[in-house]
């Protein structure tokens, strides 16, 4: 049998990271595939959002509409990511209050006349 070589490589700094520790706040608590897409829906609100503690509650509403319009799924797995994310922050003493809170269901009554 013939021996084959092993390269070896440094390993990733993290999954979907960016080189963006704040993902570090994703995970704990969560099932591993959970953790994986909430990373990534994180990941993709802070390229909009690159400092999360300055962000309002109008501002992740309108992160959300602007991803997941007309997909109230999609809507409410990123508002739960979110959700995750600045709770996470909270207990973390990185910032006080969560935009991201409060945030209706999609999927659950008309949840355009509770924002």
């Amino acid at each position: 049998m013939a021996k084959v070589a092993l390269i070896t490589t440094s390993p990733p700094a993290g999954c979907f990271d960016g080189g963006n520790s704040l993902l570090g706040l994703v995970g704990p608590g969560l099932r591993p595939t959970s953790a994986t897409v909430y990373r990534r829906d994180v990941a993709d609100f802070l390229t909009s959002w690159p400092t999360p503690q300055l962000a309002t509650r109008a501002d992740v509403v309108a992160y959300l509409d602007d991803r997941a319009a007309g997909n109230p799924a999609g809507w409410d797995r990123r508002a739960a990511a979110l959700r995750h994310f600045f709770e996470q922050g909270i207990a973390a003493g990185l910032w006080t209050v969560s935009p991201a809170g409060e945030l209706p269901r999609q999927r659950r009554g008309d949840w355009r006349q509770l924002r």
